[in-house]
């Protein structure tokens, strides 16, 4: 049976004059620093415990662990926005990356 991962929350720290926000975890140390979009960036400055759940709250907005699904056929076909997208892959050469 796989151990669930530790959860630590993260508390908003300091928010600089450029709008660079900087949170910490007061368990085990992480410190980040954000920037929001449109040009977003993430910088870790400590790491702490790399392999706990970190989560966060700001404004009534909660941040926790990512949720993957694999995307239906369906849906990706029927997005218009990706078309674009789906020719230049098309059209693009990646040589031979399977070797």
């Amino acid at each position: 049976m796989l151990e669930q991962p530790q959860e630590h929350a993260m508390r908003l720290e300091h928010t600089h004059p450029s709008g660079v926000e900087e949170w910490y975890c007061p368990t085990c140390g992480r410190r980040l620093l954000f920037q929001w979009p449109p040009n977003y960036k993430r910088v870790v400055l400590e790491v702490g415990d790399d392999y706990a759940v970190h989560n966060a709250s700001k404004g009534g907005l909660r941040m926790g662990q990512a949720q993957i699904a694999e995307a239906t056929g369906e849906a990706v076909e029927d997005d218009k926005r990706l078309e674009s997208w789906e020719q230049w892959l098309e059209e693009v050469d990646f040589g031979d990356w399977q070797e």
